[in-house]
């Protein structure tokens, strides 16, 4: 047995016990920090693999679709080339900017501001032949501010 400060014995277990907890605290802290960290490293990683670029009409149709792969697409749409398709869902419109026109066919809801001159950030796949076939559609909001600023 040891002896305390006081010289009263006292069992090795107990001395033994404190040195554990000590180092079981920081064991604890280790493996918090980890699990803080880890954290941290997934959102940085998955922020960064969503911030994906849209390309404008004219980047699209330059370099050709990415080989039918997801893209995003900007652009404003056409005013008179909105035809919505009896018994179904589907709208057909185009979408342009400086860089040219493009076919879009859109299948789903659509927003509530879509009309001619809203401009629109479409997901979907393109194809040279038939235009942008998209999956999701974004209207973008006018600004109360951009009428007042042109004045």
């Amino acid at each position: 047995m040891a002896e305390t400060a006081i010289g009263r014995p006292r069992a090795a277990g107990v001395l033994a016990g404190a040195g554990t907890r000590r180092g079981g605290k920081r064991l604890q802290l280790l493996a918090v920090a980890l699990v803080v960290l880890g954290a941290v490293g997934y959102l940085v990683y998955n922020g960064l693999g969503t911030n994906v670029y849209y390309q404008t009409v004219g980047e699209l149709q330059a370099g050709g679709g990415a080989g039918g792969q997801q893209v995003r697409l900007a652009g404003n749409v056409v005013e008179g080339s909105i035809v919505r398709e009896e018994g179904s869902s589907a709208i057909r419109f185009s979408v342009a900017d400086a860089g040219g026109t493009l076919p879009v066919v859109y299948n789903g809801v659509v927003p509530d501001i879509f009309a001619p001159g809203i401009e629109v950030v479409l997901e979907g796949k393109y194809n040279a032949n038939t235009g942008f076939a998209a999956d999701t559609m974004l209207a973008k909001c006018p600004s109360k501010f951009d009428s007042a600023a042109a004045e």
